[in-house]
């Protein structure tokens, strides 16, 4: 049949017109509708001759089938010219037509999803997110261990590294749209599956590649099917499912001739050892012959062995901020059924959560989308994140350890029965306490193979070292290369879960060990684990106690400090408790001294605070005390402004001023109240004659200082210049930083007794002799 045009037969037109009005358009409107002039449909309502193609796509948009319309039985083939070739205009009718025939089997095969731990089904494009890609593959590129570390010390987290600086990543549909063939690969749970799905339903929509057919293959179904018929065939399994959609055989082999299939194989890591070779040799062979068609192939980067021939290799890339906000807000619409307003305020809270500083190690896990619907899962029933960060850990290890290939029917090749899942958390275990101990965060290849060998010679395995590295990296992707033959844990934060569980292993022999790394902060989550698996926490607490008074036992004046620190506290009136008193005034005073510094001191110290007593509301005396030390705070800030330019000292001077009638406010003791008024009259005012307030703090201003602290000294026993030197400030910082790590460990403890914990915090933050008396007076 040549592509002259069709017409219209009489009831093809009444059957036209009838679903025009049910639709209620105008032909105007359909026509603008197919993005075609309104002549054509004017002469197909007509009954005059239109060009097939248009004639087609005229009943598909009316929901018509165009042979009823044309009076054509609607079983009739294509017919192609004497020389066997179909002409162009028949073939995008033939695309049309199976495309539209295929897109109930798509639909049902890609648009329905099976989430770990839910029980409803969810459709996926409620909840896809979209993907992009790296065109440079990490584990062919070369690189450094000493590249790695200088991008890791400015990012010390894993997931937030790039392989280059200059790295782009590219959008997973620009990819399609670039590359007829492409291998997607990627780490376990980075969303490859959904990827290859979501293109063959926009395909099948006409959305992507839309002179397409999309057929999606689940590579280990079709090694199933082929090994039982023993018969690996991409041709005939095809064919088949063609032919479920009324397609026939004949008509598929045009369509693979003339290359109009978007072909989608996803999983190839997930065929087994002896099904594989024959799968490869057959995608070869097939993507040979039916060269023409677009092929997309997924796999696990760590399983990727096989190469095909003309195929461009891509890497899912981690989801980036935005993305995760994207996910978080669908998928508390989708998977948690919220109305889409309360789905997205349930997905903002989420995100306000997540983005808080204490939950970074939560944060590190969500660039992975499988580890992301868990932590969403997590987060949906009590608004918050687990305290026991341990179990957090566990349960996560456990998805990719297991449960992911298990809801999902995959049966990995394990290296040998003896390398059970027990064995395998020792070994990474003892990887990571002696890497992470080193400072080891990347590892060439011959290094961690030598650590397996170690292992397993230790408990009398009989392995292949480099097998069990490929099995561990293929299998859980929890060791993964980063580049040519350099190595890390896939999380930093797995390296120190694993480094805590080998200490609670060793248990006591370890805790000195432990406890001389308190200062590190790469160690605080080390620390925090750890208290999470012991049975009970008190000896390893009680040994952090000690450590920390030691820390300053040896500075008189740091000893004078916290000596006033008690007195000061314990002078207030208040309801809470006397640790988290010390802890508010400390930081007061390190914000008086060191406000240039006040963000990173501030905020931990409000930390310390909320550690122990929750959500604290000072009480009145607090409230005075601590607009006083802002006052102290930001007159130290316009003196070293002035040193700088006049402008930056004005606008501090103006936050002094606040700061100053805040708390004169505030003051309810009269005397105090009137000497601070009266202190007040002495201040020129600023905006008047900028350059006479200079001159004025310059000349007058230290003098001025003195009185203000000299009648905080006298009201408030506050307001004293301490006069600490560099190393007693670093000394106080750490101080304060390790006792906030010690009420941390103290709330994550999975046990501590009470008379531990009590004797903790009512020593916490105070000098050596004051920590004597209360032992003294407990005795």
């Amino acid at each position: 049949m040549t592509s002259q045009g069709l017409k219209a037969s009489p009831e093809g037109i009444r059957a036209a017109k009838t679903a025009l009005t049910d639709k209620t358009w105008s032909q105007h409107k359909l026509a603008a509708a197919l993005g075609i002039t309104r002549q054509p449909v004017s002469k197909f309502f007509a009954g005059e001759s239109v060009s097939r193609s248009c004639f087609v796509q005229i009943c598909q948009q009316l929901g018509l089938s165009w042979q009823k319309v044309a009076g054509l039985p609607e079983d009739l083939a294509f017919e192609q010219s004497s020389k066997g070739r179909f002409k162009d205009a028949d073939l995008d009718i033939l695309v049309r037509e199976v495309r539209q025939k295929r897109q109930e089997k798509i639909q049902n095969q890609c648009n329905i999803i099976q989430m770990l731990d839910i029980a409803q089904t969810v459709q996926l494009m409620d909840i896809y997110t979209s993907v992009n890609v790296l065109q440079e593959i990490n584990n062919l590129q070369w690189r450094e261990i000493d590249d790695w570390l200088k991008d890791f010390k400015s990012e010390p987290n894993f997931n937030q590294l790039r392989t280059y600086k200059q790295e782009i990543t590219l959008a997973g549909l620009e990819a399609v749209l670039q590359h007829s063939k492409l291998m997607i690969l990627g780490k376990p749970g980075s969303g490859k599956t959904i990827f290859l799905q979501y293109l063959a339903i926009e395909c099948s929509k006409g959305q992507v590649q839309p002179n397409h057919i999309a057929v999606f293959i689940k590579a280990k179904e079709f090694a199933e099917d082929a090994k039982s018929d023993s018969k690996f065939n991409l041709f005939d399994y095809i064919t088949q499912e063609f032919l479920s959609c009324d397609i026939e055989e004949k008509l598929t082999k045009t369509l693979l001739t003339h290359g109009k299939l978007l072909i989608l194989l996803d999983g190839l890591d997930e065929v087994s050892i002896e099904q594989i070779e024959k799968l490869t040799i057959e995608i070869r062979r097939f993507t040979q012959i039916f060269y023409k068609n677009r092929f997309i192939i997924s796999c696990r980067i760590a399983a990727q062995k096989y190469r095909f021939h003309g195929f461009t290799e891509v890497q899912v890339a981690d989801f980036h901020q935005e993305q995760i906000e994207v996910f978080a807000k669908k998928w508390f619409v989708a998977v948690a059924l919220k109305y889409k307003e309360d789905g997205e305020a349930k997905g903002n809270l989420f995100i306000n959560q997540l983005n808080l500083p204490e939950n970074q190690h939560i944060r590190e896990l969500s660039f992975t989308p499988l580890l992301l619907h868990w932590i969403c899962l997590v987060f949906q029933r009590k608004n918050e994140f687990p305290l026991n960060q341990a179990k957090l850990y566990e349960q996560a290890l456990n998805i990719f350890f297991c449960r992911w290939d298990d809801v999902r029917g995959i049966k990995r090749d394990r290296i040998a029965n003896d390398l059970n899942l027990a064995i395998k958390k020792k070994l990474l275990s003892q990887i990571a306490a002696i890497t992470f101990d080193a400072e080891n965060y990347f590892l060439p290849k011959e290094k961690i193979l030598g650590l397996i060998a170690d292992y397993l010679q230790k408990v009398k395995l009989q392995l292949d070292s480099e097998a069990v590295l490929k099995a561990i990296e293929v299998e859980h992707g929890l060791l993964i290369e980063r580049s040519q033959e350099i190595y890390s844990f896939s999380h930093l934060i797995f390296q120190k879960y694993f480094n805590a569980r080998k200490i609670v292993e060793s248990q006591a022999q370890n805790w000195d060990y432990l406890v001389s790394h308190m200062t590190e902060k790469r160690w605080r989550e080390v620390f925090l684990l750890t208290v999470n698996m012991l049975p009970n926490s008190d000896e390893i607490l009680q040994l952090m106690k000690q450590k920390i008074d030691l820390l300053v036992a040896n500075d008189d004046k740091l000893q004078y400090f916290l000596t006033w620190l008690h007195q000061k506290s314990s002078s207030v009136s208040t309801r809470h408790k006397a640790a988290a008193v010390r802890a508010f005034y400390l930081v007061c005073v390190e914000r008086s001294l060191y406000h240039s510094h006040r963000a990173s001191i501030y905020t931990s110290g409000y930390n310390l605070e909320y550690a122990l007593v929750g959500n604290i509301a000072f009480d009145s005396d607090l409230a005075v005390d601590e607009f006083l030390f802002s006052t102290i705070a930001c007159f130290n800030d316009v003196d070293l402004a002035f040193e700088r330019n006049l402008k930056d000292a004005l606008d501090y001077a103006h936050a002094f001023a606040i700061a100053f009638n805040e708390a004169i406010e505030l003051v309810i003791t009269s005397k105090l109240k009137q000497a601070l008024q009266k202190l007040k009259t002495q201040l020129p005012h600023i905006d008047s004659n900028p350059e006479r307030f200079r001159e004025w703090w310059q000349t007058k201003g230290k003098v001025w200082g003195k009185q203000l602290r000299y009648l905080l000294i006298k009201y408030r026993n506050i307001g004293y210049d301490w006069e600490f030197n560099k190393q007693q400030k670093e000394l106080l910082q750490k101080y304060y930083d390790v006792n906030k790590l010690l009420v941390d460990c103290l709330n994550s403890a999975a046990d501590v007794t009470t008379t531990v914990r009590q004797q903790i915090e009512d020593t916490l933050l105070l000098a050596i002799a004051d920590i004597e008396n209360v032992h003294n007076s407990h005795d």
